[in-house]
């Protein structure tokens, strides 16, 4: 009888520190886990977006956008645009002119970009300069 009492005892105490170790294990496991849904988040990333018409500064905006957000749409947060099938045709009010050929174009640190904004993806910094430029 005092084998089985012994036998029992032992039994229900590895239960108990058993139990105990396997929180432990599972409060770690579930740490790691919101550690990696945080960094899988995308970064918010900052660039300027510069307006000009001829070589007068209409504005100048210090925007946010997510890692890997094209052009179009990061202008679209953060001015009024209106397009034509793409091809920005008016920003915060500042419309291109056919008749008078004004047309809006763009560079990415200073370099000319021969691609619409669908089709640019910004960086880090990236510095956007729209000219409604005659041609």
């Amino acid at each position: 009888m005092k084998k089985r009492n012994l036998v029992f005892a032992g039994l229900v105490s590895l239960m108990l520190f058993g139990g105990c170790s396997s929180d432990q294990a599972d409060s770690t496991d579930s740490s790691s886990s919101k550690e990696t849904v945080s960094s899988t988040k995308k970064t918010e990333l900052h660039s300027s977006i510069t307006l000009l018409e001829g070589d007068k500064e209409l504005s100048k905006k210090e925007i946010t956008f997510k890692e890997g957000q094209n052009l179009f749409d990061a202008l679209k947060d953060n001015y009024t645009i209106e397009d034509d099938d793409g091809m920005i045709t008016s920003i915060d009010g500042h419309a291109q002119d056919a008749k008078n050929k004004k047309y809006w174009v763009f560079t990415i640190n200073d370099e000319q970009v021969n691609a619409g904004a669908k089709d640019v993806v910004l960086k880090k910094d990236d510095r956007v300069v729209f000219k409604l430029e005659q041609f």
